[in-house]
């Protein structure tokens, strides 16, 4: 079952169409194919970046809970201990967050 993601299909949308729309407008690009679909191709890299991110915070979810009493012993913030492990992990992936 895919997870539920932090920005709706739209809002992703609405961003890759103002990000396509910019890039060109400043110069930064010139588009051999319609913006439609460089909009279509950022849009499927944001929605795949999330995706990716969503899985790395389950697999810090699921370190952290085999350490869960360690961590409450040793009266560690275990958002703390979430990111440093996240960032962690997403070093290892070859992620940047």
């Amino acid at each position: 079952m895919p997870s539920k993601m932090r920005l709706s299909k739209e809002l992703i949308r609405h961003i890759a169409a103002a990000l396509s729309v910019n890039i060109e407008s400043k110069g930064l690009a010139k588009y051999d194919v319609s913006r439609d679909v460089i909009t279509t191709r950022i849009e499927g890299v944001i929605t795949s970046n999330m995706l990716e991110e969503d899985k790395l915070n389950k697999d810090v979810e699921k370190l952290l809970s085999a350490h869960e009493a360690e961590i409450a012993k040793g009266q560690m913030d275990y958002r703390k201990v979430f990111e440093l492990t996240k960032q962690k992990l997403a070093k290892d992936r070859g992620m940047v967050l």
